[in-house]
C-alpha cells in the first residue's frame, strides 16, 4: 500500500505547476484523512465491482475537492512531512488506526 501512495504522490508531484505562491501545508489530521481516502480508493480498485459504484473512475481531482485542497497544497505538504519522518510516521500511524476502526466496524456489522 505504501508503494501505491509513493507512486501516486510522485505522479501528483510531477503533474503540478510549482509556480504558484507559497501556501500553508496540510495539518497532520488533514494528511491522515486525505491519504486514508487515497489508500481506500486504491485498494478498492483491485476488487471486482459487484455494485453500481465504480471506484476506479474516481479521479484525484475528486479527492482534492472533497478535502478542499489543491494539488500544490498536497505536494508542499507531502514534501514537508517527507523531510520530517517522525511526523510522517505519526500520520501513517493515524491511517493505521482509521483502517483498524473501519475493519472493526465491518466485523461488528457481519456478526
Amino acid at each position: 500500500m505504501k508503494i501505491k501512495i509513493l507512486i501516486i504522490t510522485s505522479l501528483i508531484f510531477f503533474s503540478c505547476n510549482d509556480k504558484a505562491a507559497e501556501e500553508n501545508i496540510m495539518t497532520e489530521n488533514q494528511m491522515i484523512e486525505f491519504l486514508f481516502d487515497v489508500n481506500l480508493i486504491n485498494s478498492s480498485r483491485g476488487f471486482t465491482n459487484k455494485s453500481n459504484y465504480n471506484y476506479f473512475a474516481i479521479r484525484d481531482t475528486v479527492l482534492f475537492k472533497k478535502h478542499k485542497i489543491d494539488c500544490l497544497t498536497f505536494v508542499r505538504s507531502n514534501n514537508f512531512y517527507t523531510k520530517n519522518p517522525k511526523l510522517y510516521l505519526k500520520i501513517y500511524s493515524g491511517i493505521g488506526e482509521k483502517l483498524k476502526k473501519l475493519k472493526d466496524s465491518l466485523n461488528n456489522a457481519t456478526n
